[in-house]
């Protein structure tokens, strides 16, 4: 597979891993049909969760970083987790965003590596590499902080950080085969313009007609013997 394939395999699988980090960070209270995880009238994002009434009416809280007891009309409604962790653990799910912005500087490196400049330089796509590391265990982080939350009662929102996760892993493969192959390439170049230019080239007639001009008293003081042609001989015995 080329080096242009693989970076536009590259470019593609990053750009879906970015917007399926995107969804759960513009979860609820941001949009109301998108969740985290839905359980006892309740969906809960990113930023916030919302309560439905028996009425049919919505209430969401202020978005913010962690969970809080949401006061409408003087009635409390609790925050009652899947999981019944207490509301702390909530604000481990900043971790989306983080991922989200991690991703999206990652998926910029990308979009640079389809110039030949850089798909070239082993030493940029090491960065990348190596960059995308952190990228996929951020991912991987949040994906382990839902289940922790939510366990059985994950949606499929939530279901897309995995998918993004295993994307993610992907990614980390194909850069750091790239790296490799600009590497050998980059190895293989040097090696053969070396050894192209170290290889002197001399025909036969040119060295016949030296060693024919060259003087027999030169020829000794200097210790170096003429070129003679070679000569066939066979030697055997017959009984």
């Amino acid at each position: 597979m080329s080096t242009c394939v693989v970076t536009v395999f590259l470019v593609l699988f990053t750009t879906i891993s970015l917007a399926f980090q995107l969804l759960p960070v513009i979860s609820v209270p941001f949009t109301a049909n998108l969740a985290l995880s839905r359980y006892d009238n309740r969906a809960y994002g990113v930023f916030g969760w919302c309560y439905n009434a028996e009425n049919g009416s919505k209430h969401c809280m202020s978005a913010s970083i962690g969970y809080t007891d949401l006061y409408d009309n003087r009635i409390v409604h609790k925050v009652n987790l899947p999981s019944r962790l207490r509301y702390s653990f909530t604000k481990l799910l900043i971790v989306h965003p983080l991922s989200l912005g991690i991703t999206f500087i990652l998926w910029i490196m990308v979009i640079l590596v389809l110039l030949p400049p850089f798909r070239s330089s082993p030493r940029y796509l090491l960065i990348v590499a190596l960059y995308s590391t952190p990228a996929f265990l951020c991912c991987l982080l949040a994906f382990l902080i839902d289940i922790l939350l939510f366990i059985s009662q994950l949606d499929w929102i939530g279901w897309l950080v995995l998918a993004s996760t295993v994307i993610m892993a992907i990614c980390c493969f194909l850069l750091w085969t790239l790296r490799r192959s600009a590497s050998i390439k980059k190895y293989e170049k040097l090696f053969s313009d070396d050894r192209v230019s170290s290889i002197q080239a001399y025909s036969m007639c040119e060295l016949k007609s030296n060693a024919n001009n060259m003087p027999s008293d030169s020829t000794q003081e200097s210790g170096v013997e003429p070129l003679l042609e070679p000569h066939l001989t066979y030697r055997g015995s017959l009984d």
